[in-house]
């Protein structure tokens, strides 16, 4: 089953697909990135056509996001809510169940630290994959898919600790 993890976001969106299988296989990452002097209809549009080309190569079977917490910046919310309407309208196209998991539950399924910084996850995802992943965005959509997986792993098998 292929899983495709998304770090949203409107000037750069960290994405990456992985399988799951026994262990993990990444197989495609990166960010999509828009530039802050385009007008934002056509980012949005940019967002879409890129993550559909995604959903057309791969065709993932579920679509994570991390779910978004902002305490501060109410325009930065509703973009990156709009963003997330992009992505659920594509989940929506391509049949794709979506899911969200917590960051912290990210970074702890992730790194085993539920407050774990970029340092710590980018170190996890070298390790992981064996791979120099440069971008934190794809970093943190790395963690997302993986955060799935284990999720789905732990409550299969009754061990889900929450």
């Amino acid at each position: 089953m292929l899983i495709l993890g998304i770090d949203p976001g409107l000037s750069n969106l960290g994405y990456a697909i992985v399988e799951d299988k026994d262990p993990p296989s990444l197989i495609e990452y990166g960010v999509i990135e828009t530039k802050k002097t385009t007008p934002y209809n056509i980012r949005l549009r940019e967002i879409f056509e890129k993550l559909q080309s995604l959903f057309k190569k791969y065709k993932p079977e579920v679509t994570v996001l991390e779910k978004l917490y902002f305490k501060k910046n109410v325009k930065t919310a509703m973009r990156i809510g709009e963003v997330r309407g992009v992505i659920l309208l594509l989940t929506s196209l391509f049949n794709s169940e979506i899911s969200e998991i917590s960051p912290s539950k990210v970074k702890s399924s992730f790194t085993g630290f539920g407050r774990a910084g970029k340092k710590e996850m980018k170190r996890m995802a070298e390790i992981l994959f064996k791979k120099r992943i440069k971008e934190d965005d794809s970093v943190d959509a790395i963690a997302i898919a993986l955060a799935y997986i284990n999720t789905k792993t732990f409550e299969e098998k009754g061990d889900l600790i929450s």
